[in-house]
């Protein structure tokens, strides 16, 4: 059931399992208010069967089922762990909300069922990103709406110019390159979705800047896993040096970080 490549939870050590979700919690609460007002601009229904593909812990499936409170939904992901962690913490609160194993290339699901799918940040992890798609196609329902949030790594930035930060990001984007990974995906999002049969085709983009989260977060949320995919023995130092240059850099002045992120859209 392997889907990604280029992120692997088991991988993480138990102490870094810990901090890794803390950093999904974090990227999935910080701005949670912002992302629901795009996804129910996008056709997010508060009463119909919704679908989120790479659900992990369940954090952001929590937030889905909050909203489609007359409706359901199903989370899927391959890590059994994470899994366990969404029907520890999140499924006794949400009723409406189910999780499930299983990945994007083969849902198991039926076909046509759910009038909305979202894809949240596992498509720049996937190696066969229009076989996934065609399976968000088939199990949503004839005019329905597949949802695939995502980034692109021309809008990831800080400034003033953090040496570590930018050699740090560049072997993470080769690393994961390597593995199958797509840190530039959302911008080959709108063909490919238009290839896999989807039409009304429409992006939305917003920014997430270190002024609203503040730059702690910031640099959790855009470098905290990516020491994982580097795999080096001085992945993680460089991942420290980064924060200590930026702390360095700061008591120059302020330290601007941002990172573009991509809603791409299609009917069924």
């Amino acid at each position: 059931m392997d889907q990604v490549k280029s992120y692997a939870f088991d991988r993480f050590t138990d102490r870094d399992r810990q901090a890794e979700i803390r950093r999904l919690h974090t990227q999935a609460t910080l701005l949670w208010d912002r992302e629901l007002t795009v996804l129910t601009s996008l056709g997010l229904p508060s009463d119909q069967p919704v679908l989120d593909i790479g659900c992990g812990p369940g954090f952001i499936a929590g937030g889905l089922a909050a909203f489609n409170s007359a409706g359901s939904v199903t989370g899927l992901d391959t890590s059994l762990e994470l899994l366990d962690i969404a029907r520890t913490v999140v499924l006794p609160e949400r009723p409406n909300l189910m999780v499930q194993p299983g990945n994007a290339y083969a849902t198991g699901l039926p076909a046509a069922a759910f009038q909305f799918v979202y894809n949240r940040l596992i498509y720049q992890h996937l190696d066969e990103p229009s076989r996934a798609l065609q399976e968000a196609h088939r199990v949503t329902r004839p005019g329905g709406t597949v949802c695939v949030m995502d980034v692109d790594d021309a809008w990831l930035t800080v400034h003033p110019t953090i040496p570590a930060f930018d050699t740090f990001t560049a072997l993470a984007c080769r690393a994961q390159a390597a593995n199958g990974g797509d840190r530039h995906i959302s911008r080959k999002l709108p063909g490919l979705m238009a290839a896999a049969g989807f039409h009304e085709v429409g992006v939305t983009a917003i920014s997430v800047s270190s002024l609203e989260i503040g730059m702690a977060a910031f640099l959790d949320i855009t470098t905290g896993f990516k020491a994982i995919q580097i795999d080096t023995e001085d992945a993680f130092a460089l991942r420290d040096r980064v924060g200590a240059e930026v702390e360095a850099a700061e008591e120059q002045g302020p330290v601007f970080g941002m990172v573009g992120v991509f809603f791409v859209t299609g009917r069924a």
